[in-house]
């Protein structure tokens, strides 16, 4: 029964932690109800959705419940548990919390506030007979204070800053100095003004201060200006912080009461119109301030929330579990397709098949790898926290990422306003499936720092089918079958195609492409190699290539200038059926050496997923950038890439694309060194499609065929 006497609630504060797990908060065999909050508050939980939930309270001795955050018991208050049991009018109360950024990189954050991926975290609560849980500190009085401490935030996530940049424009796809949520730039053009609101009257408040988030947003040193007043207005300056870079200050304040009129204080930041290329971004302002005691209360009453839903999880032992080969998908993919009660499944079920490579296949669900490696919080550090745990103990060879990502920083327009993924992923034609391991993306960054004797190169295969839906993946799943079943002799054809800007790049890029030609044809000797070259008419040069891919092509090479949709020799949309492409069964492998043709990640539909995903035509793989492509460093490292595609023992069967891009990576390290240009380039080098398929057959190089194992 409930307890008659009103007691106060005394909580103990909710701290950030790492994901990195250094003992298990859970245990094999028990049910955790997992309940989501993103906003701070008293959530309740009613007998009723416990019961709803599937938890049987007949028997249950309510003291024996326990609620755990981020791996960490927190305290609970059980209304009416003293007597044993939980009756209908009682119920269980906990301090929740709206999701805030964190990360233990070493790299300050520039806005704590918000989180990169959602603003929801997790609660999981679980039985545990005979085992007490922990409770909240009840007192029937606290002592009463003359006055209380009241805080105003104000938080900016109108854009997300990519941070630092290395040469050539590349950043790198780890954390990184002024990366993450906060305002829109603010230069010589564009100023921020903004109103905080305080609730307290002349002669009221007492020690007000205001703490300020900045981050630069260029190279140069940063010398914003600061006033009270609005634009038009200056009521009185404010001290100009001074910063540098990307850096993220924190700049201190102390205000006096004539700084606010009608309990309003207006600022506004701008750029010294002198200083040119100065520009930078506010990631939030906090506003503190006492203010006496009017009542019998000692702050403000927080915000009160009924859990209605709760959500039963069950952990698995997966160090029990070997596997070769990983496959990551979403629960969205595990639906009937046209031809599998479940694509998912089907794809581990055909690579553990001697026609699929015999592989020993684990498949992972994304949502349960939040749950148990992330604590119930969307983020991509899960995945790599299950490989931190698994790799070591059984070193598997590939792991596929078997769906569409959609990084938080996507946005679409609605109603003229920008719609972030981050916080209204139901605004988006399709859902984030399987994240991106970094931004900008990559996603072999999920399998670096697993071997500890090799932390900086990856110590597995990674490719990714970047299905939106279970058909999508049905789909390639029989391109692949298509691949390896088929044996199809001939003479293998590889097609390049020459672009640039100008005749000197032209003439650059082709030369690049005669040296790859020669590497393919000193491999195989019977490699015919077709070269296409852009004219200067036109910006983009569009190809009819039916006749080429009808024919059979084991390879397609394009090095130019390129983006998601096009590149400056444009073959279209495979899906487009104006084109005519019809070549079944004939799949080849794309390498598309541009800008961010392997960017699979937002919102629009891109050129490279579509040629892998169209069913029963385009490519069987597509291996490209995913952000800036350099041309020196698309050379090296394609050029390695030839030498695991064509230079092969012929007693041996040929590598597997992953295999040879494990093999080109490292080579690529030893000759030219881990600048962090150069890692920029290597670990946002996609490959869209199954990284253990092979560009020919087990056959002799001299006698390759285009499909087959």
């Amino acid at each position: 029964m409930r307890n008659p006497i009103v007691l106060i609630l005394l909580g103990c504060g909710l701290c950030s932690i790492s994901m990195a797990q250094d003992s298990v908060w859970y245990r094999y065999g028990q049910t955790y109800y997992k309940i989501q909050t993103a906003t701070d508050g008293i959530y309740r939980i009613y007998p009723a959705s416990m019961e709803a939930a599937g938890i049987q309270l007949e028997g249950k001795d309510p003291r024996c419940f326990r609620l755990y955050h981020r791996g960490r018991e927190v305290a609970l208050q059980v209304a009416g548990e003293q007597d044993g049991s939980l009756d209908p009018e009682d119920y269980l109360d906990f301090l929740g919390k709206r999701n805030e950024e964190w990360r233990d990189s070493g790299i300050a954050i520039p806005n704590p506030y918000t989180n990169t991926y959602s603003d929801t975290t997790a609660f999981f609560l679980v039985y545990t007979p005979g085992e007490r849980g922990k409770r909240m500190d009840l007192r029937a009085a606290i002592p009463i204070s003359d006055q209380f401490e009241e805080v105003k935030l104000q938080v900016f996530a109108e854009e997300y800053s990519m941070g630092e940049m290395a040469r050539w424009g590349l950043r790198a796809s780890t954390p990184k100095e002024g990366q993450g949520w906060m305002s829109s730039v603010i230069a010589s053009s564009r100023n921020l003004e903004f109103q905080l609101d305080a609730d307290f009257t002349k002669g009221d408040s007492q020690s007000i201060s205001l703490e300020l988030g900045w981050v630069g947003r260029s190279t140069m040193e940063h010398l914003p200006l600061l006033w009270i007043g609005t634009s038009s207005k200056v009521l009185r300056a404010l001290p100009s912080p001074q910063f540098s870079g990307y850096e993220s200050y924190r700049q201190f304040l102390v205000l006096q009461q004539e700084d606010f009129k009608d309990g309003k204080l207006k600022l506004h930041l701008a750029v010294d119109p002198a200083r040119e290329g100065d520009y930078f971004s506010l990631a939030f302002a906090r506003l503190t301030y006492l203010l006496p005691k009017t009542n019998a209360n000692t702050g403000p009453v927080p915000r009160r929330f009924t859990v209605d839903a709760l959500h039963a999880v069950r952990f698995r032992d997966f160090a029990s579990l070997p596997a070769n080969y990983l496959i990551v998908g979403h629960g969205l993919l595990e639906q009937p397709s046209q031809s599998y009660p479940n694509p998912l499944l089907a794809y581990a079920a055909y690579r553990a098949t001697e026609a699929g490579g015999s592989y020993s296949t684990l498949v992972l669900r994304m949502e349960d790898l939040y749950d148990q490696f992330a604590f119930g919080e969307k983020t991509p550090l899960a995945l790599h926290a299950f490989l931190q745990s698994y790799w070591p103990k059984h070193q598997p060879k590939y792991l596929l990422l078997a769906g569409r990502a959609l990084v938080p920083s996507s946005q679409i327009r609605q109603k003229d306003t920008a719609v972030f993924q981050r916080n209204a992923p139901q605004a988006f034609a399709f859902q984030d499936l399987v994240p991106t391991g970094g931004f900008p993306p990559s996603d072999s960054q999920f399998v670096r720092e697993l071997n500890l004797e090799d932390p900086a190169l990856p110590a597995m295969a990674v490719g990714r089918i970047p299905a939106k839906n279970a058909q999508e993946l049905a789909d390639y799943l029989d391109k692949v079958k298509d691949k390896e079943v088929l044996e199809t002799s001939g003479t293998p054809k590889v097609l390049h195609l020459v672009g640039g800007m100008n005749p000197v790049e032209i003439e650059r890029h082709r030369s690049f492409m005669d040296e790859f030609a020669t590497v393919a044809k000193n491999g195989i000797s019977e490699v015919e190699v077709i070269t296409k070259v852009k004219g200067l008419s036109a910006e983009v040069q569009h190809l009819d290539l039916k006749n080429e891919i009808n024919a059979g092509l084991a390879l397609l090479t394009y090095f130019g200038h390129g983006s998601m949709g096009y590149n400056e020799l444009d073959f279209g949309y495979v899906s487009d059926p104006s084109l005519g492409y019809a070549n079944g069964g004939a799949y080849p492998l794309l390498l598309i050496n541009g800008c961010e043709y392997g960017n699979a990640f937002g919102p629009s539909y891109s050129q490279g997923e579509d040629w892998l995903i169209t069913p029963k035509k385009g490519a069987i793989a597509v291996l490209s950038n995913s952000s800036v492509g350099v041309d020196i460093l698309l050379k090296r490292s394609s050029e390695l890439l030839y030498l695991g595609l064509f230079d092969w023992d012929e007693s041996s069967c040929s590598p597997t694309l992953g295999e040879i891009l494990l093999k080109a990576e490292r080579e690529f390290t030893d000759r030219y060194g881990q600048r962090p240009e150069y890692q920029a380039h290597l670990v946002q080098l996609i490959l869209l499609g199954d990284p253990a398929l092979r560009l020919f057959s087990c056959k002799s190089p001299n006698n390759a065929i285009l499909q087959g194992k």
